[in-house]
């Protein structure tokens, strides 16, 4: 998708997610190496003209990962709204960002970063000419990963994700939230 918004400060509307496999003796998170940035960074994309921020990350999670959504979970906190009338409520992100891109003309781009969990192998690959340099990283290596390698505003997410999301928010299910919104 390309961006939408590319005049000098202009604003993109993204998601991203990070994806912490259970299944081994500790928990890893997983990283992609970006095509474009060369470094290691969450899944996640643009949000297109047609997509609430919900669809787009239930669509980049299948180009992005092989990930079905029926084999991951969304962390969300235990109190939380769960349904509004006349509205499509969606998961809570973990954070809300908004940083300045690299790409000329230099424009932000405003996130929404979710923790998903599962504890399988994915179903499917990543797209074609999406990234396959695909890690899992536990803590510890985590904070080893050389500064040259890594968007450290990633690194500090994902310590995050770890440290404190993990064990303190309940995973739910990925169709529990609608893609679509109501209409009105």
């Amino acid at each position: 998708m390309p961006h939408l918004h590319t005049d000098p400060g202009d604003h993109d509307a993204t998601v991203s997610f990070f994806i912490v496999r259970t299944d081994g003796p500790e928990p890893r998170l997983m990283y992609h190496r970006h095509l474009k940035v060369r470094k290691l960074m969450m899944f996640g994309g643009h949000i297109e003209r047609d997509e609430t921020p919900w669809t787009a990350v239930l669509r980049e999670l299948v180009e992005e990962s092989g990930y079905q959504p029926a084999q991951v979970r969304v962390l969300q906190p235990r109190i939380r709204m769960r349904r509004v009338t006349d509205a499509a409520a969606h998961p809570v992100p973990v954070m809300s960002s908004t940083a300045c891109t690299s790409a000329e003309p230099a424009h932000f781009h405003t996130d929404l970063l979710y923790a998903l969990t599962t504890d399988e192998e994915p179903a499917g690959a990543p797209d074609d000419g999406e990234s396959t340099d695909i890690r899992l990283v536990t803590r510890s290596e985590l904070d080893r990963i050389p500064d040259e390698d890594i968007v450290e505003m990633w690194r500090e997410a994902g310590r995050f994700i770890l440290d404190e999301i993990l064990g303190a928010w309940e995973p739910v299910a990925m169709d529990a939230y609608p893609g679509a919104a109501p209409l009105v």
